[in-house]
């Protein structure tokens, strides 16, 4: 018998894009777009401080929150680590002990570049700490406009299919079948445990 595939909300936390206030560059409307026209719901927090960061991933992992199965994290990034302010940086082995192995059955979605341009074994550790099964990204530094229009696609293709090993292997071949070029340009990569 299948699995029932219930609807994987997104928990997004957004960093400071330009450290200019008078910038609005968001990915809130992309989250809008998949809660108008399919029905995934969101929660949506900014944050500038590792302070800030931590307070809501606490909050993501609480129990009323366990059908926001996609943690969004749209932060500037380089290998290995998201760039939480101009001086402040999280790798991916500190987020992992944050998160501290409560993403059962949960996905973290990189929005930022290069996160995982680093060897494969550093991501499954991460993922193994954590608890999450699958994290995606970019491996390269990549355009805003069009890096975002990747996530929107791939958000809304992992909505199709179970958080199985099954199901997140036929999940990256759908988003990179739907993306093509665009998935190899920027670099896009999924792993799962």
């Amino acid at each position: 018998m299948p699995e029932k595939l219930y609807p994987k909300y997104v928990f997004c936390i957004e960093g400071d894009w330009e450290g200019n206030l008078n910038r609005t560059a968001s990915v809130r409307p992309v989250l809008e777009l998949l809660d108008i026209n399919a029905g995934v719901k969101f929660i949506y927090r900014d944050c500038s401080t590792i302070g800030e960061m931590e307070f809501l991933i606490g909050k993501w992992r609480q129990r009323g929150y366990s059908r926001y199965k996609i943690l969004y994290l749209a932060f500037h990034g380089s290998q290995g680590e998201i760039l939480i302010n101009s001086r402040d940086r999280v790798t991916l082995e500190q987020l992992g002990e944050r998160l501290d192995g409560r993403c059962h059955r949960r996905l973290i979605y990189f929005g930022a570049c290069s996160v995982l341009a680093i060897d494969e074994r550093v991501i499954k550790r991460f993922l193994r700490t954590s608890g999450a099964k699958a994290v995606c990204g970019y491996t390269t530094d990549v355009d805003w406009m069009k890096s975002t229009a990747l996530d929107l696609i791939a958000m809304s293709e992992l909505q199709k299919f179970s958080m199985t090993l099954q199901g997140l292997e036929a999940a990256e071949k759908s988003i990179r079948r739907s993306t093509k070029a665009l998935s190899g340009k920027l670099g896009f990569r999924m792993v799962y445990l």
